[in-house]
């Protein structure tokens, strides 16, 4: 199939990644990690929910931990995205429905007009135009702590057929800005799609799944990314680092992986170039080569291509294609 011609005249407008709701074994401990160590806020806790933003956001959270039982592994249970008005949320339900696919209106805390849909993965997806709103930190400067997050910026999902849900997104008007393709193909194992003005709210990569990959928030400097590092060291967390700081060579992001103590992947990096016009052109990859994921040469261990948090109550499947990626362990033995 190849590239995709991206709709421009949808009749509804998604505007940037909302939020991602997870679950937690233990709130006292995720509140540790993401409060104390990474920075975040914390807006709500009672017994079953657990609501964290950034220093940017004005809105009530970008992050949900939902409580399960202790020793449960932790899932993902569904992810939103922000719509410019209601309207835009009514008209999406119309066009969902006008399609067949399972859609409804939902309730949900500190949240407007919500609607939930299940994509082709399975996944529930959800939108939302509003959301209760309040004076966010960013001028707070003795607030900010840890990584000194900014805002969620997007997410990524192993899936087992990157084809599919490209097809699936791109009707929705998310564009394509960079991919990864089997070398000499247009075989696409990962690809990077966006609905604000950078370069992803959403990355699809190929796996088993679907699993969430990773989430990420924007720091405005380099140097957050480093005293993130030093301040989980300190906090007797440095345990918890998933993979060594770097710089992408897709989205030119310098980054850092953390892992919170229920499993879940979360990505501290300085933000991705400009992606606005409609003429510009998705930058291609060749998947064996390694620049893509660690411009400095390096590529990721192999644990972080292939762990990830399950989405609750999905099946994991396998992918369809047979493409591996280099891993760490591969280019140490050939070193």
């Amino acid at each position: 199939m190849g590239l995709l011609k991206t709709p421009i005249a949808l009749p509804f407008n998604i505007t940037r990644m909302g939020y991602v709701v997870l679950t937690s074994s233990n709130f006292e401990k995720t509140r540790f990690f993401y409060e104390s160590g990474l920075g975040l806020e914390v807006t709500f806790q009672d017994q079953n929910m657990l609501c964290f933003r950034a220093i940017e956001e004005t809105y009530h959270h970008s992050l949900i931990f939902e409580k399960v039982d202790e020793g449960e592994t932790g899932k993902c249970r569904r992810v939103g995205y922000r719509m410019q008005t209601d309207h835009d949320v009514k008209e999406a339900f119309n066009f969902f429905k006008s399609r067949g696919d399972k859609v409804d209106f939902v309730e949900r805390p500190f949240q407007g007009l919500t609607i939930k849909v299940i994509d082709c993965l399975g996944v529930s997806v959800e939108f939302c135009a509003t959301m209760e709103q309040s004076k966010n930190r960013m001028q707070k400067f003795h607030t900010h702590a840890g990584g000194k997050l900014a805002f969620l910026d997007h997410i990524q999902i192993a899936c087992p057929d990157v084809q599919e849900v490209y097809q699936w997104y791109n009707d929705l008007g998310f564009r394509l800005s960079e991919y990864t393709a089997n070398d000499g193909t247009e075989e696409m194992w990962g690809v990077w799609l966006k609905r604000k003005n950078n370069t992803q709210d959403i990355v699809f990569s190929n796996g088993a799944g679907p699993r969430l990959h990773h989430i990420a928030y924007h720091t405005p400097e380099v140097a957050n990314v480093i005293h993130a590092a030093d301040v989980m060291s300190s906090m007797g967390l440095a345990g918890s680092m998933d993979r060594a700081p770097g710089r992408h060579g897709i989205g030119n992001a310098f980054f850092i992986y953390f892992r919170d103590p229920d499993g879940h992947r979360v990505e501290i990096f300085t933000s991705h170039y400009n992606f606005i016009d409609i003429d510009q052109e998705p930058k291609r990859w060749d998947l064996t080569d390694t620049t893509r994921s660690q411009l400095w040469g390096f590529p990721a261990p192999k644990k972080w291509f292939y762990e990830a948090s399950e989405f609750d109550g999905i099946e994991v499947k396998k992918p369809l294609k047979d493409a591996p990626p280099v891993t760490l362990e591969d280019f140490l033995e050939s070193w």
